[in-house]
């Protein structure tokens, strides 16, 4: 892992993203991109320095982030912390992501609201947008998910073939901590399969992971978000690692498995598209 990248808005949620992206810097030497963009609807990059002189708050804006953005970060994080701070001006999610693709970022870490603290705002926000439209894996973190929490990770899946290829992704992050891996299949009426059937597709997963630990679970729930909440709870996980669909174009409101359980739990949330 060489990059993470952290959208920061100055909130404590993203204090403690960049906390714990710091976590992982520490132990895999990757450098830290925080990103905190201007926000305007204005195609900034394409404007000639003459129209950008007339949209002044949105530059003093800028020019405030600029001077501000190392001086926080230095208060905030270790002296030596590999931490390269970007201003950006533009449509926030957009811009995260532009960065995030100049860079090759290997996993985006940002902050959400935890349970109770007004998390139905971010439907259609900057964070539902970047999960649903990061290519990157994304770890949305409510407070400061230190080296403990991540020594415990749920995977949620169907454990198709395509969940194989998104665990992939993560196995860095897993062999770093040393982590040991929940796999759980959350079985609901709706969606009925028998055990034998999602054991031999578990024991398929596992193939060619052998260096890793891994306990099965298969967890009868009426819906998988709340089942989640509940097995991890049980369990003692603190993060839910999940396989996530593309939704670029669906509508803000119907929001799938992962977005409600980022929304609805105190988790922290690690979404993988394949």
């Amino acid at each position: 892992m060489k990059t993470i990248l952290v959208p920061f808005d100055f909130s404590p949620y993203a204090v403690a993203a960049l906390q714990t992206a710091y976590k992982i810097s520490h132990k895999s030497g990757a450098e830290i991109l925080c990103v905190t963009v201007v926000p305007t609807e204005l195609d900034w990059e394409f404007l000639s320095e003459e129209a950008k002189a007339k949209h002044s708050q949105v530059l003093d804006e800028y020019n405030e982030a600029m001077e501000v953005l190392p001086s926080y970060l230095r208060n905030i994080a270790p002296a030596k912390a590999p931490i390269k701070p970007i201003v950006k001006i533009g449509v926030p999610f957009e811009s995260i992501l532009q960065v995030a693709k100049e860079y090759s970022t290997d996993l985006i870490v940002l902050g959400a609201y935890g349970k109770g603290n007004g998390g139905v705002n971010f439907i259609g926000s900057t964070l539902q947008k970047i999960l649903r439209n990061s290519p990157y894996p994304v770890l949305a973190v409510k407070e400061l998910l230190d080296g403990n929490g991540f020594r415990k990770v749920g995977f949620a899946s169907n454990f198709d073939p395509a969940s194989k290829t998104a665990f992939e992704r993560i196995k860095p992050l897993v062999k770093l901590f040393r982590a040991s891996v929940h796999l759980v299949f959350v079985n609901t009426p709706a969606h009925f399969t028998n055990s034998i059937e999602v054991e031999e597709r578990m024991n398929h997963f596992m193939k060619g992971f052998e260096e890793l630990t891994f306990h099965k679970h298969v967890f009868n729930y009426s819906d998988p978000e709340t089942g989640l909440e509940k097995f991890s709870d049980l369990h003692k996980i603190g993060l839910m690692a999940m396989v996530s669909g593309h939704h670029e174009k669906i509508p803000n409101y119907q929001i799938g498995t992962t977005e409600t359980l980022v929304f609805q739990s105190d988790l922290a949330v690690l979404s993988i598209k394949v």
